[in-house]
């Protein structure tokens, strides 16, 4: 790229990370308040992306050939180690989304991305790949290696993603449907370009790799994730100080249809919602107090809160937006 190409560019992709930063704070508040997997997961993957950016940028755009080996060791491996932490925020948020955790095991995506890291890493070292600021290696077994393990990785991911679709295929409903199918389909292009960047760095010359990194269709995604998560964080108002944005039964709702929480449950969080104590409950239904317990240890679990307060707090910030969006 030309030096006003350059400029342009550098000016973009840190205008993109000082956005994602403002974006992160507000998905940290927002978590804060709403404490739930879902917004935890948000968090995380929003996080996972700024930090890579950051590291990404740095590496490829202000190391250059005076900058010592072990320099761009240090940072080329902080960038494939951060990237590899982006794909599992990535797939853990689609999975999380999905209610799809039982049938996607996310350890097993974090074992292979920790396998194909130190495959990748031990292998680059050994072909002498981070002796000079070029990045190359000689033609060989050695290279044919690393490029199959960063294909098999790629294709690994887009597996992952491919198998998403299908579980989101059979779900009759889901409140994150479209935003399911649109981030499973940003991960599998993304998986795709990835792969062709692979390609890129063996079989291009050093201007042409810049001009497709610039390219990288991150930097658009992130720019329109982080005004999509400012417009949420705008209409979920969580510095809100009033309380009783809805009628209690349509949260109970919303949470029910959230956390797949059966109809039998349904009844009796309605119930707590009312301030019934677990005899009350019991006597309302016509079912035992034991019985009660063990509906209202699955409503704990589902919802991930440890007691009733915390069960309380979480039906109190339901809003008109969740109410809209069911």
């Amino acid at each position: 790229m030309d030096s006003v190409s350059n400029n342009l560019y550098n000016f973009i992709y840190i205008a993109v990370i000082i956005l994602g930063g403002i974006t992160l704070t507000l998905t940290v508040i927002l978590q804060a308040k709403e404490r739930d997997k879902q917004h935890r997961a948000i968090s995380l993957f929003v996080a996972s992306i700024f930090v890579y950016m950051i590291a990404d940028f740095i590496t490829y755009y202000y190391l250059d050939e005076k900058v010592s080996g072990d320099v761009v060791f240090a940072m080329i491996t902080a960038s494939d180690i951060l990237f590899c932490a982006l794909v599992v925020a990535w797939v853990y948020l689609i999975l999380v989304l999905l209610r799809a955790e039982d049938r996607v095991s996310i350890k097993w995506v974090i074992l292979l991305s920790a396998v194909y890291q130190i495959g990748s890493q031990a292998l680059s070292i050994s072909l002498g790949r981070y002796d000079s600021y070029a990045l190359t290696v000689e033609d060989g077994i050695g290279k044919v290696l690393l490029q199959g393990l960063n294909l098999a990785y790629a294709l690994m991911i887009i597996g992952v993603g491919i198998r998403c679709i299908l579980l989101l295929a059979k779900k009759e409903h889901s409140s994150f449907r479209n935003s399911n199918l649109v981030l499973i389909l940003l991960l599998i292009g993304y998986m795709v370009w990835i792969a062709y960047w692979d390609y890129s760095t063996w079989y291009k010359t050093e201007d042409n790799l810049m001009d497709i990194y610039a390219l990288d269709p991150l930097i658009l995604f992130y720019a329109i994730l982080s005004l999509f998560l400012i417009y949420y964080f705008y209409r979920k108002d969580p510095l809100r100080l009033s309380e009783s944005q809805v009628a209690s039964e349509d949260a109970v709702a919303v949470i029910g249809e959230r956390y797949g929480l059966s109809d039998r449950e349904r009844q009796v969080l309605e119930l707590m919602n009312r301030g019934k104590s677990n005899p009350q409950i019991a006597g309302e239904l016509s079912i035992s107090e034991n019985t009660v317990k063990r509906h209202i240890n699955n409503i704990f679990r589902k919802t991930e809160t440890g007691s009733r307060h915390d069960l309380l707090f979480k039906l109190s910030n339901i809003s008109e937006l969740d109410v809209k969006g069911r």
